[in-house]
Parts: structure tokens; C-alpha cells; sequence
């Protein structure tokens, strides 16, 4: 058995993930969105025996003075975590601290790992089954099929074109400083749209007041899933219930294509966010983060939400808008979320 890097191209691992359940972030085409947009090194390392590849598992080093050194799959996404034979973990992790554990912390695996490594719940995820349309439409909220219907009568929902990134991205700054949260700059977007929903594998959509864009949500589309990444929407508009006519515009399109999935994406247990994505229909699925803790003895808690950084959340709400543009991309590259 041995550490492989698995380079751009790589014919074996085409064939390799062809034959096993995998994500997005497995995918080259994922590689190069990440890489383009954050500046960073999406590694893929596997173990190979007998000549074949066993195992592989997507790091980015994340480099701090601040927050440390860490190996993160994946790095600046809810989860990812290895693809191929979970009997090959451990011996993947050991390789991979042989090479890293000189200089990095630790490595954290998000979303899947095995006994071996300390596991941290520290967030959740709501999974809906999806079938035809009006199964799903059956199983949403009374509540929720009411605020639908009434949103359809005022708003238009289309996919969002590349030409109307700014003002996308100009509403995801608004949202993101009143969340107290770095967020990405607007090349993430551009890559996003690039890299991803040009070929197929992610999609946006807006709802739309007089022509004017107020919100959007977006989302990976891979294997049999859909999978919400990011929401954003003005709140001067909540009243017409932009977020739920989203939602099942993206819903009806996913069942439309064939995907059997819809995840609503990471939340925390205390965020009535959960509240909002049960009334869908969906369950609670665990998404816990597993790590090998190399040259620290606890598990970290980086999430700009933590109790521990609430003064810096209360400092980034008071920020100027044009500051917190520049600034919010290197501390998210940093902080590796």
C-alpha cells in the first residue's frame, strides 16, 4: 500500500469514481472551481493496492497565525470526505500525518470518517426524499403550500443569468454583514457560475419583484442530489415569501430531472433555519466532522458563530459595506469555512 496524489486527468480515477457513490467534491471539474476561486491547493490523496486505487480523500492545507494549520476536507464547503473503501481510512489518515503532521495541527474530515478519529456533532442537515411533484407538493407543510401559492401571484422565480452576478453578489454582502459573517468575493461567484452551472452541475435561481432580483439560492446538482449552498435575499421583500417560491421552484426542477434528493444544506440545531427546512417534508440527518488531532489535544471550533468569536460578529455588523467586500475573502480563506 502506498500514498498516491491524484494528478488532473487521471484516467484510473475516472473509472475509480464511476464505480463508487461520490459527490461533487470529488469531481475534477469541483477542483478547478475551488482552486480558481479561493487561490488555494485542492489535493486529492488516495491509497493504491494491488495496483488499484482503494481509497481517496479530497484536503486543502488551510495556513493561519491566527487560527493554525489545518488539513480540511474539504476545505470552505459542508462536506465532502472520502470516496471509496472506509477499510483504507485509517491508513490514508496515518500517510497523511506522516507528510503533514510536522507542520499542520490536525485534520478534520467533514461529513464522514470512521471509530478511529474524534468526532465532533456540531451541526445537522435536512434531506428531502424527492418523487414526483405532487407526492412532494403532498408531503410540504398546509402552512407552507399557502405562503407558495401567495408568493407565485407576485413574484416571478427564473434562473439567474451570468449578466447579473453584481447585483447577486451586491445582495449577498448586505446579508452577509447583517449575519455578523465573512463571505466570499464576487470571482467566487463568477467561478461558480463558470466553472460549475455552465457545465451542469450547479444552478441559481432568483425570484424577481417588478423585474428587480431579491433573492437567490444555489446549489450543487451532482449524482442524485441537489444540494443548497448559499441563500440570499433582500428583507425588505420578505413579505412575499421570496424563500419559500424559491424553494419549490428549485424542489419541482430537481424532480423534473431526475434527482432523488434534495439537501437543504448544513444548520445548526439551535437555528430556527431547522425550523423553516422541516416544514418541506425532509428529515435530520447527522453531519458530524471527524478529526486526527496531531499537535492539539481538543477539537477546534472555527465557526464565525461560536460563542468565542461573538465580539468579532458584533464588530463585522458595524463594518462598512466596502470594507467588509475586501477584507471578508482572505479571513474566510483563513478560517477555512
Amino acid at each position: 500500500m502506498k500514498l498516491i496524489k491524484i494528478e488532473f486527468g487521471n484516467n484510473e480515477y475516472e473509472e475509480f469514481i464511476k464505480k463508487n457513490f461520490h459527490k461533487v467534491y470529488h469531481t475534477f471539474q469541483y477542483k478547478q472551481f475551488i482552486e480558481s476561486a479561493f487561490g488555494c491547493n485542492y489535493i486529492l490523496y488516495g491509497i493504491i493496492d494491488s495496483d488499484e486505487i482503494k481509497i481517496v480523500l479530497p484536503v486543502v492545507p488551510v495556513k493561519s497565525l491566527l487560527f493554525g494549520n489545518r488539513l480540511i476536507s474539504t476545505a470552505y464547503q459542508e462536506y465532502g470526505g472520502f470516496v471509496g473503501d472506509e477499510n483504507y481510512l485509517g491508513e490514508l489518515v496515518e500517510e497523511l500525518k506522516k507528510k503533514y503532521g510536522k507542520d499542520f495541527d490536525y485534520l478534520e474530515i467533514r461529513g464522514g470518517g470512521n471509530a478511529e478519529l474524534t468526532k465532533a456533532d456540531l451541526y445537522k442537515r435536512v434531506v428531502l426524499d424527492l418523487d414526483s411533484e405532487e407526492n412532494v407538493w403532498r408531503g410540504i407543510q398546509k402552512s407552507k403550500r399557502k405562503a407558495i401559492k401567495k408568493g407565485k401571484k407576485l413574484l416571478e422565480v427564473k434562473e439567474v443569468k451570468s449578466s447579473e452576478i453584481n447585483e447577486l453578489y451586491s445582495l449577498y454582502c448586505k446579508n452577509m454583514k447583517k449575519f455578523g459573517s465573512p463571505g466570499y468575493n464576487k470571482k467566487y461567484f463568477l467561478e461558480f457560475y463558470n466553472k460549475l452551472v455552465n457545465k451542469g452541475l450547479g444552478k441559481i435561481f432568483g425570484s424577481y419583484y417588478n423585474g428587480k432580483l431579491i433573492s437567490a439560492l444555489f446549489g450543487f446538482c451532482y449524482g442524485d442530489r441537489v444540494h443548497i449552498l448559499i441563500a440570499v435575499s433582500d428583507s425588505k421583500f420578505q413579505k412575499y415569501r421570496h424563500s419559500d417560491i424559491m424553494h419549490w421552484a428549485f424542489i419541482k426542477w430537481a424532480c423534473s430531472k431526475g434527482y432523488s434528493k434534495f439537501d437543504f444544506g448544513r444548520v445548526r440545531e439551535d437555528s430556527g433555519q431547522l425550523s423553516f427546512k422541516l416544514k418541506w417534508g425532509g428529515e435530520v440527518k447527522e453531519l458530524p466532522s471527524y478529526y486526527s488531532l496531531w499537535k492539539i489535544k481538543e477539537v477546534p471550533h472555527h465557526d464565525p458563530h461560536n460563542g468565542k468569536f461573538s465580539l468579532l460578529v458584533k464588530i463585522w455588523r458595524i463594518l462598512p459595506l466596502w470594507l467588509t467586500k475586501i477584507i471578508g475573502m482572505p479571513l474566510r480563506k483563513k478560517l477555512g469555512i
